[in-house]
């Protein structure tokens, strides 16, 4: 009742106005993280790959191999390569993974060298025994790459200055023994070792000696024109959550997609149609019992004309207890969910912070019995994480138990009766950000609009905060 009371007060101290929503949503924020019901955010370090095109080839070492990739954005411009017979002297296949990408992707990590520039496209490549999964990065014979380009993607660079180079794990390396020809627009060269590649150069020489931009005519080269296609801008996601559960993905506090997990907790799935920019981007999911995960949130910058590659996200496995109160001395079960098979750790906060270990099965279900013998009488909480494969989630929420004189079973969660505008049983900060987004617009619908007076203002926030769950 605090909660309700809190929130009708601040309701009462901000005017019917743009800026005094604003002060509400702020502040019903506040709350929501101030509350053990509300799901609290969490993070991860995640992989980003940003890729114009990628392919995967298995490839016979004992025979000769040709191919390309390319910038679908621009279709003068690609990189050829051709492997000869025996590449390798042990015969063995290999994998070969190669992308195209765009510069602004490869740079943040691997800074190019004072003075130089770099052309728009960068490709990588990495290889890996098809026996053995063990990687590979140079070969025994030398392998021929041709780099084409076209004026768009050198532009700035003095043609004249193109040089082939390699990023060695540290810095950019120049290939030597190369060929430039400018009538075709390609360089040449062969290479027995292979991580990411770009053509680099330096600006003009009256671009460089000159500071305010008189362009000194010309701009040389024409040629070349067309080949630019419509880009395709999406970002594909791809972890781990629960089996067969359905993942929900948001994008600015909207839903965007969702995908069930497979049998083995992994998903995936794309969204296409994006704007290049900066995005908000959250992930979560329900268990078979209907327990609802935390958030987990990151921020994604969107290449235009790409395709990001989100990887490596990790759901922290959902959690729930047996009992609101239990009697000391006596068992409290804490179970969840999570993937597979993976080791589960939960912690119990108290003055001093007590750690236990359980394994999920092969559906992800986890229970742990902890005695509450060593606990004091009081509220604490519980959270739990999961680590599989050398990967570890984040903690789940916390959530609270009594540790007192006897025991109460816990209870099931409320019907939600209103203020639920996605439908997935509860009232939380997914549901503000659709009514926030109707917050004074003309025809909302009947679900956002909870009071029926055909626009949606402070009182239907007020009532989305009465049936408020987390």
């Amino acid at each position: 009742m605090f909660f309700i009371a809190y929130i009708y007060y601040i309701q009462k101290q901000v005017q019917q106005s743009v800026c005094g929503a604003l002060k509400f949503i702020c502040l019903l924020l506040l709350c929501s993280s101030l509350f053990p019901f509300a799901a609290v955010a969490s993070t991860a370090t995640l992989t980003v790959t940003v890729v114009y095109t990628i392919e995967t080839h298995q490839i016979a070492t004992t025979a000769s191999f040709s191919d390309s990739i390319s910038n679908p954005n621009d279709t003068n411009v690609r990189l050829d390569f051709a492997f000869p017979a025996d590449v390798l002297s042990s015969g063995v296949p290999v994998i070969m993974t190669v992308y195209s990408t765009a510069e602004s992707a490869v740079v943040a990590e691997a800074p190019l060298p004072s003075g130089k520039l770099g052309a728009n496209t960068f490709y990588n490549f990495s290889f890996t025994n098809a026996n053995t999964g063990s990687i590979i990065t140079s070969f025994d014979k030398p392998i021929t790459l041709t780099f084409f380009y076209s004026d768009a993607d050198i532009s700035g660079i003095d043609e004249s200055t193109l040089v082939p180079y390699r990023w060695n794990g540290s810095s950019w390396s120049a290939l030597t023994s190369y060929t430039v020809d400018t009538v075709v627009n390609k360089v040449t060269v062969s290479t027995q070792q292979f991580s990411t590649f770009s053509l680099l150069g330096t600006a003009p020489a009256q671009q460089q000696s000159s500071s305010n931009g008189s362009s000194g005519g010309g701009g040389g080269g024409g040629g070349g024109g067309g080949g630019i296609i419509a880009p395709v801008t999406s970002v594909v996601f791809s972890g781990r959550a629960y089996p067969k559960n359905v993942v929900t993905l948001l994008k600015d506090a909207q839903i965007a997609a969702t995908a069930v997990a497979g049998g083995d907790a992994g998903f995936s799935m794309k969204l296409s149609g994006l704007s290049g920019g900066n995005y908000i981007f959250a992930v979560y999911s329900e268990d078979s019992k209907g327990i609802r995960s935390s958030l987990l949130t990151f921020p994604v910058s969107v290449t235009s004309g790409a395709t990001s590659f989100v990887s490596g996200i990790f759901i922290a496995p959902t959690i729930a207890v047996d009992k609101s109160e239990v009697k000391r001395g006596d068992n409290i079960a804490i179970f969840g969910q999570s993937v597979p098979n993976g080791e589960i750790t939960v912690a119990i906060s108290s003055e001093e912070e007590f750690f236990g270990k359980t394994s999920a099965d092969q559906n992800g279900a986890y229970l742990y019995n902890f005695d509450t013998t060593q606990l004091d009488m009081g509220q604490h909480f519980t959270k739990s994480k999961v680590a599989k494969e050398g990967a570890i989630s984040s903690f789940s929420k916390a959530i609270s138990f009594l540790v007192g004189t006897k025991n109460i079973a816990a209870e099931l969660p409320k019907v939600v009766t209103k203020g639920d505008m996605n439908n997935d049983r509860r009232v939380n900060l997914v549901d503000f950000s659709i009514a926030a987004y109707w917050y004074k617009r003309s025809s909302p619908p009947a679900s956002v609009d909870l009071n029926g007076d055909g626009k949606v203002d402070l009182i239907d926030f007020s009532i989305m905060a009465f049936y408020w769950t987390g």
